[in-house]
């Protein structure tokens, strides 16, 4: 079985140039399904990382249709777009509508089961009902019923977080918490929200999960080294998930 590769960007980070040229090249390295991040006003569970790339765009981009379809015509793997349930409350329908026309796959909210987790059986049917498929996120902190509801209701596959945010480290081993979950899920397991290292990524694979999502190091590698050294990290990763595949 292939195991995923989920490559997450912060919409036009660093730049639009270079963030459509790694969309496009990382898909020839190996991704299998896009995550892209819309900035929100209160990034609660994103790392400093990931903030800091939203706080790099917000000053310019305005507008986030236009590129977004624009990498709709780059790219024909699925296209999940992460930002929070809270900033769209008011025209969440119109949101929807506008993803849905554009050609975006699913949405996730990693607000939604924890800030939400009386309506999230509502949220999520509003959203399916848009044409929109819905990637559940969860994570150690919450109960195993939900966690067994969620797996049997997300599309795509489920997301669990193993850390409070991104990139954050906690003293739990991460093949402890995936194959202790695994047990619980009904569908495909993505990991992310904090795998560390390379040692983290292979811990996770062993222990059952079926792809990962990795964002904050490829946002650290463009910072440090640009570009073309985030890409090579693609290619690593890919070459890492296929030794498991």
């Amino acid at each position: 079985m292939k195991r995923m590769l989920v490559t997450y960007m912060t919409l036009g980070y660093p730049n639009l140039e270079s963030f459509y040229q790694f969309i496009e090249k990382s898909v020839e390295l190996g991704t299998d399904i896009l995550e892209i991040g819309l900035p929100p006003k209160y990034a609660k569970y994103d790392g400093p990382v990931i903030r800091k790339s939203y706080k790099a765009v917000t000053s310019w981009l305005k507008d986030y249709i236009t590129p977004l379809k624009e990498v709709r015509k780059k790219v024909n793997i699925p296209i999940i777009i992460l930002t929070y349930l809270e900033d769209y409350l008011s025209n969440l329908d119109n949101f929807l509508t506008t993803l849905h026309e554009i050609g975006i796959d699913g949405v996730l909210f990693p607000d939604l089961l924890i800030d939400f987790i009386d309506e999230y059986e509502e949220y999520v049917s509003k959203i399916k009902g848009k044409g929109v498929k819905t990637v559940l996120f969860t994570g150690p902190s919450l109960p195993d019923n939900l966690i067994i509801k969620a797996s049997r209701i997300s599309d795509i596959f489920l997301y669990y977080g193993v850390r409070p945010t991104t990139g954050i480290i906690i003293p739990v081993s991460v093949d402890s918490l995936i194959t202790r979950v695994r047990n619980l899920v009904q569908n495909k397991l993505v990991v992310g929200f904090g795998l560390n290292d390379f040692n983290d990524l292979r811990k996770a694979l062993s222990a059952g999960a079926d792809g990962v999502a990795i964002g904050t190091a490829f946002i650290e590698e463009i910072e440090k080294n640009g570009i073309q050294s985030a890409l090579q990290l693609v290619k690593t990763i890919r070459g890492i998930l296929d030794e498991y595949s």
